[in-house]
């Protein structure tokens, strides 16, 4: 994963009007399954803490967090059916020089993906906001983990044995959101 931020991360002297980084659609999939798997992980951790932890002080006012802490969005996402634009999968890339050693073919934006690392990496450097903002989530009235085992818990790329180890994660999880740490 290293090497491949490496490729992918923009250099520090490029200017506002570069092009969008680009990955293939393999790597997208391979590094999307990833995170998907890690930040649901990191969920159930979050929870866990929590209720060990008990009550927190509250998240300072105005904190700016990167990573979702609730499974779903707050809003619903609407995304535009491919029948509103039909030929959406013969536009051509947007202008700009692609590199040498991969055809233009099925190449995807990394953006998303690298915007998701860097909420993942948020988690890892600002722990104990994290852990305050998911104190509150936890108190709230809808709770931060849905009941049914996330899809990334389930994906085929798991062995039975990590598919098993998540799944124990989860109910775990989900019962400490459920006891009241009040």
């Amino acid at each position: 994963m290293t090497r491949l931020l490496a490729r992918h991360a923009p250099a520090e002297d490029t200017d506002e009007g570069a092009e969008p980084l680009r990955m293939t659609r393999m790597e997208a999939w391979a590094l999307r399954t990833a995170i998907g798997i890690f930040e649901a992980l990191v969920r159930r951790m979050l929870v866990i803490m929590c209720a060990e932890h008990g009550p927190m002080a509250p998240l300072p006012e105005g904190t700016n967090l990167l990573f979702r802490i609730d499974e779903c969005p707050p809003v619903p996402v609407i995304r535009r059916a491919a029948a509103a634009d039909p030929d959406h999968a013969f536009r051509p890339p947007p202008a700009g020089q692609l590199p040498r050693d991969r055809s233009t073919d099925g190449l995807v934006s990394a953006e998303p993906l690298l915007k998701r690392l860097a909420a993942l990496a948020d988690v890892f450097a600002h722990g104990d906001l994290y852990l305050q903002a998911m104190s509150a989530r936890l108190h709230a009235p809808l709770k931060p983990l849905l009941a049914p085992q996330p899809k990334a818990f389930t994906d085929p790329v798991l062995t039975p044995e990590q598919a098993d180890n998540m799944q124990h994660l989860h109910e775990v999880a989900v019962q400490a959101q459920a006891c009241d740490t009040s």
